[in-house]
């Protein structure tokens, strides 16, 4: 057990390590995207949202699956909740707005292909 809480760890740290870089690198494609239209601005605030929680939740958490103190510490154990929770509500409300976005999008491409 503790082998798999080590190995989650470390891929945790990995997470919180490469996503920032990942997500700024598609953002960035996204707005440079000339034909295509650009991400409404409540997108890239949710983006920016993930690109702050997900590094924290996931580099603390890991921190926490290595050095047991981490998570013992009550102040510690909340910014790591709450980072978590809040790149989970992030997650849900990217996909909101995304699909939100594609239902015009496809519509108007229809009409006016018409």
């Amino acid at each position: 057990m503790d082998i798999l809480v080590k190995t989650a760890a470390v891929l945790l740290l990995l997470v919180g390590a490469i996503y920032p870089l990942a997500a700024i690198f598609g953002l960035m494609k996204r707005m440079n995207r000339k034909p295509g239209p650009l991400p409404s601005p409540a997108q890239v605030m949710v983006r920016m949202l993930l690109i702050a929680a997900v590094p924290l939740a996931g580099i603390l958490g890991g921190f926490a699956g290595l050095a047991p103190s981490v998570w013992e510490s009550s102040v510690l154990r909340g910014v790591i909740l709450i980072a978590g929770a809040a790149s989970l509500v992030g997650f849900v409300a990217l996909g909101v707005l995304s699909a939100r976005d594609k239902a015009p999008a496809e519509g108007k491409s229809s009409l006016i292909s018409k």
